[in-house]
């Protein structure tokens, strides 16, 4: 079952080369030998691209540099991907450049979707047997806060809608059905929502996790794009 990860970036030319190389020696490590690495750019006006092309001769997984759009949104970069997933690759993922999220959690993952287990599966730092190091105060209470409200959303438990790593089968993917405004920090989330109240197995892991955000994050803007995917979700539109 062949595994497509997308890697959002935007002015990530410092961090992207380090981030391909471990993720590329955690599927080596792990016997993932099937994978397709997509870097899905939303607005990078460094050299984010050059470092994608030479990646992609120095890791043994094909990498592949796709422009999503130019005004800064993950969540575009990463729908963008998966909807333009070359035919065969059945099981969807992201993960963050910078690694944040140890890509071991990645293959289990995918394990669980190709063994059936599950047909979503979401990383989340609130797990009893996540470990999370070095996380400010100011993101530790943001994500204490998510987490909270997004327990309340009825019909699906996502714990942590803001950790940088999720899977889905693709078959269930297709089936998605968001508004057109629902993009940003808060699609995977949001989507993962949706499908799981449509029926979609959920399936949330432990996850190893080192903040490494250098103050990169806009945690404003982030906090808006869950807020609004909240109301959102709990109006059930």
């Amino acid at each position: 079952m062949p595994l497509l990860i997308v890697i959002p970036v935007r002015n990530e030319e410092r961090r992207l080369g380090s981030g391909l190389a471990r993720l590329a020696e955690s599927l080596q490590a792990n016997g993932c030998a099937d994978a397709l690495i997509v870097v899905s750019d939303n607005g990078s006006t460094d050299w984010t691209r050059s470092v994608a092309i030479e990646a992609s001769a120095k890791i043994p997984y094909r990498v592949v540099y796709h422009r999503a759009c130019d005004h800064g949104d993950k969540g575009v970069a990463i729908c963008s991907a998966w909807e333009s997933a070359p035919e065969g690759y059945d099981v969807l993922a992201y993960c963050d450049a910078d690694m944040a999220t140890d890509p071991e959690a990645l293959v289990r993952g995918y394990r669980l979707i190709a063994e059936g287990k599950a047909d979503l599966v979401a990383g989340s730092r609130w797990h009893r047997d996540s470990q999370v190091i070095g996380r400010s105060w100011k993101r530790s209470l943001i994500s204490a806060t998510l987490s909270f409200f997004w327990r309340l959303l009825p019909g699906a438990r996502l714990t942590d809608p803001g950790c940088g790593l999720k899977l889905v089968r693709r078959s269930v993917f297709v089936q998605l059905q968001m508004p057109t405004d629902a993009r940003g920090f808060s699609f995977g989330g949001e989507a993962f929502v949706r499908l799981a109240r449509a029926g979609a197995k959920l399936v949330e892991i432990p996850v190893k996790w080192t903040d490494d955000d250098a103050g990169r994050i806009r945690l404003g803007k982030a906090a808006g794009d869950y807020a609004r995917a909240w109301g959102r979700l709990i109006g059930k539109n």
